[in-house]
């Protein structure tokens, strides 16, 4: 009698199989063929976006020497409501901090992808390690029985031979699910509670799963904790020439003019009250992973910034770090220091900007994100020959 029941069983499933991928190869046919008629309406790159035409070449250069910005930054493409969401992340109007917010908001977008992902990948593991002997074909009557409702969805990831995308404009439904998590749940006076349902459901009418959702929407709750503590305005000692926001004091202020060959310091002051900071975020964190259905977070941040005082052109100016490495550790009881030595090698008026980074993961793949407002110094020095 099981031998009966194997057999017709497992008849069933392939001929199950074999319609899911008839329909499969109809709706990426036609799927592929409505956003062709779609992409370029729908779809641009961030080089469009914040109109990085106009933008130095030599500054684009020296940020992505710099690991600032990634080399692929500008032919990224975004949807043109994650483009209006990119834009209105950016303070001011700077080339510099366009392209720093620009990778600010790509950086979360691929965070919440990677969330995701494995989010997805160890749902995939478990339900593995449940598959036993005696009940294999339960579980693939059940997983054709699930396919035959997610055909669509299933259809929507289907791409073509030679391509991640389903054609040349689109972009993948896990970034713009992605892009939808982050557009939500941003009000850092509601509750983490209503934040995160926020997140899941707008992950959830993009198409993800409830696993994903939940993943996703606690990695972009995270990133949002993160970037909303550390703009906000604290109690700092202002000492004098000092430019100050409560958590780093740029000491002294950049140099305004310089002579041809002449050399200059500059250094930059973060407080010890940003390592306190970053305790709070770190117990909000904690608070994001109690709330959430997911085990699975995106930050891991540590007390580790890094400084990064650079010229828009080193042939024109030139800069030399007083230590031996950009990256810091933070002191609960005493401000870290960073010191440069600027020298003027032309004149005219060379761009200069310092970026302040902390350290969001931790290992041999650490990764930093940029204060939101960085970089927090961006201006140029007049070098002109002494009169």
């Amino acid at each position: 009698m099981r031998a009966y029941i194997d057999r017709h069983l497992f008849g069933t499933v392939a001929l199950a199989v074999m319609v899911v991928a008839l329909c499969l190869g109809w709706l990426d046919y036609d799927g592929a063929a409505q956003a062709d008629d779609a992409a370029d309406d729908d779809v641009l790159k961030v080089r469009t976006c914040i109109g990085a035409n106009d933008i130095s070449t030599h500054l684009k250069e020296a940020l992505i020497k710099k690991d600032i910005i990634e080399k692929d930054l500008l032919q990224t493409k975004v949807t043109k409501d994650a483009c209006n969401a990119m834009l209105d992340s950016i303070p001011e109007g700077s080339p510099a901090r366009k392209l720093v917010a620009a990778q600010n908001y790509i950086q979360e977008l691929e965070l919440i992808v990677g969330a995701m992902d494995k989010a997805s990948d160890e749902a995939a593991t478990r339900g593995t390690d449940r598959d036993s002997s005696s009940d294999k074909s339960l579980n693939s009557f059940q997983t054709i029985a699930q396919t035959g409702e997610q055909v669509a969805a299933l259809a929507e990831y289907k791409a073509p031979k030679g391509g991640g995308m389903m054609n040349s404009g689109s972009i993948k439904p896990a970034k713009r699910q992605a892009a939808a998590a982050a557009g939500v749940g941003e009000d850092p006076d509601a509750s983490i509670a209503h934040r995160l349902r926020k997140k899941e459901a707008a992950l959830k009418k993009e198409g993800a799963s409830a696993t994903e959702a939940a993943a996703g929407g606690r990695c972009s709750l995270e990133v949002n904790v993160l970037d909303e503590e550390l703009v906000k305005k604290s109690k700092g000692h202002k000492g004098k020439g000092h430019k100050s926001n409560g958590l780093y004091e740029i000491d002294p202020l950049m140099p305004k003019k310089m002579r041809p060959e002449e050399t200059k310091q500059a250094g930059l002051l973060v407080l010890p009250a940003t390592k306190e900071r970053f305790k709070e975020i770190g117990r909000k964190h904690e608070r994001v992973a109690e709330t959430s259905e997911s085990d699975i977070g995106c930050v891991k941040l540590t007390d580790l910034m890094s400084a990064t005082l650079m010229p828009d052109d080193s042939k024109k100016l030139g800069v030399t770090r007083d230590q031996p490495d950009d990256a810091r550790k933070l002191s609960s009881k005493r401000s870290t220091k960073w010191n440069w030595y600027i020298t003027a090698h032309k004149t005219g008026k060379p761009g200069l900007q310092l970026d302040l980074r902390y350290a969001i993961s931790k290992g041999e793949d650490q990764e930093f994100r940029a204060i939101s407002n960085s970089p927090i110094y961006d201006g140029a020095i007049k070098v002109k020959p002494q009169e």
